[in-house]
């Protein structure tokens, strides 16, 4: 039988399974501690993210407050300029209006008027000050038509007051006429001074006959100058929606970056809070040669990283998500990976102990990827190596092989001469093992363990870094 492998399942004693559930309850209030200090520390780094970003939120609408209201005081102000403008030609208007004979008192109250809404403009103009300006020039405008010709004209009042009406008419449509309809202004200008030379000449059918080709031509210029300030209107408007629609678009695209690189901080920030555990974790899992756990943890890293790297922040903060999924389960995983590599090392020593006080003497041993190596030498030269590894259910189980060793021990004295065989001997080593908690099975000669999984650790985990 010498060669032959040969095994034994070993159940944990009662009062060992106890201590082994207050290791695990120990364990996993461990892990508890350390996920809800995790916790903790993104909850202080979210609070500071959105109060980092409440204060920017503030700042930008005190940033867009200021722009809208230097905007509307520039507005403010064109619109003082022009309402000044306008009281100056207003005030022009009444001057030329006291030349003319026009009513004294009549002429005062514009005045007056003219003085008090200047005054208001010094506290800013608001609407009602156009709508009055245009009030009083239109009382103005009255009064100079009203006004009795002066002595040259004679007989030829009414001619001549047409004709200043056409004028006035005319004066009226601004200087920027001239630019939005300039055949039409002179053609209306020659016109009119065909009627003043005609009217200055006495010639009366004349005058009557181009009169009406004066009216109509100014009816087709005032026209022709408001379908341009029509024109301007429509074109200022549609370049102040594209104006608005430019900064909208702009203001969404900067809104846009903002979201995303806070959403980068802050899949950075939560990898920063776990960063060192996973790492720890991996190489935990690499000692506990659980390679495909090792893997999973690498791989999760990797993508949070690589995301990082690309500025994608929705994949960034999804795969942070699933690295903080992946992390309290591998740490209970190696956590019970721990518990059985201590259970197995404490089963070595018990068994080391036993085979000691059964007359063999301890050569040396390896801590394997897949168990702990124990090597024994009897004193009549035969090798027993024995395997400390644990089930798929992580229960230990030992394994023997022995080199050298007939089945009947032929040793007359010591503790070997009581055995009569080597399993007899085996036995005597596993009964030895129960003071220490635990239980050997029926010793089997034939076949192989049972599928085993346990692993030996090159050093005990991250509790004592921790």
């Amino acid at each position: 039988m010498s060669g032959s492998p040969k095994y034994s399942t070993v159940t944990i004693s009662a009062a060992r399974q106890q201590q082994e559930a207050q290791r695990r309850a120990r364990q996993e209030a461990e892990r508890r501690r350390r996920e809800a200090e995790r916790a903790a520390e993104r909850q202080r780094r979210e609070a500071a993210r959105l109060e980092a970003r409440r204060r920017r939120m503030a700042e930008l609408a005190e940033t867009r407050r200021a722009q809208d209201e230097k905007r509307l005081t520039g507005v403010r102000m064109e619109r003082a300029r022009a309402a000044e403008r306008r009281l100056t030609e207003l005030d022009e208007l009444t001057e030329t209006l006291r030349s003319s004979g026009a009513p004294g008192d009549a002429v005062n109250r514009i005045g007056v008027e003219t003085a008090l809404l200047r005054e208001r403009l010094r506290y800013g103009a608001d609407d009602t000050v156009d709508e009055e300006i245009e009030r009083l020039r239109g009382r103005a405008m009255r009064l100079r038509s009203s006004a009795q010709p002066g002595p040259a004209a004679g007989s030829l009042g009414a001619p001549l007051q047409a004709l200043e009406t056409l004028g006035l008419r005319l004066a009226d449509l601004g200087p920027q006429a001239v630019a939005d309809d300039p055949e039409g202004h002179r053609g209306c200008g020659s016109l009119i001074d065909q009627l003043r030379t005609a009217l200055e000449e006495g010639r009366t059918a004349r005058f009557e006959a181009l009169l009406g080709t004066a009216e109509h031509r100014l009816a087709q210029h005032t026209a022709a100058v408001g379908e341009a300030a029509e024109a301007r209107r429509r074109e200022a408007a549609q370049e102040a929606e594209r104006e608005t629609q430019r900064a909208e678009a702009s203001r969404l695209a900067a809104e846009e970056t903002r979201l995303r690189r806070e959403s980068l901080d802050e899949a950075a920030d939560r990898l920063d809070t776990i960063a060192d555990s996973v790492r720890d974790a991996i190489q935990d899992a690499v000692d506990s040669a659980e390679t495909a756990l090792a893997d999973e943890l690498r791989t999760a890293l990797a993508e949070v990283t690589d995301a990082l790297g690309a500025e994608r922040a929705t994949a960034a903060l999804t795969a942070v998500a699933v690295l903080e999924e992946v992390l309290p389960r591998a740490e209970a995983t190696l956590d019970e990976l721990l518990l059985a590599y201590e259970r197995r090392t404490h089963l070595a020593r018990a068994l080391q102990n036993a085979m000691s006080g059964a007359g063999f003497t301890f050569t040396g041993g390896d801590d394997q990827d897949r168990g702990l190596l124990l090597r024994f030498a009897r004193s009549n030269g035969a090798l027993y190596s024995a395997t400390v590894a644990s089930a798929a259910d992580g229960a230990p189980v030992l394994a023997y092989r022995v080199d050298g060793e007939a089945d009947v021990s032929a040793v007359p004295t010591g503790a070997e001469a009581v055995c009569d065989s080597t399993e007899e001997l085996l036995e005597q080593v596993h009964d030895a093992m129960v003071g220490d908690g635990f239980v050997p099975g029926e010793l089997l000669w034939e076949g192989k363990p049972p599928g085993s999984r346990g692993r030996g650790l090159r050093s005990v985990r991250k509790e004592q870094r921790r």
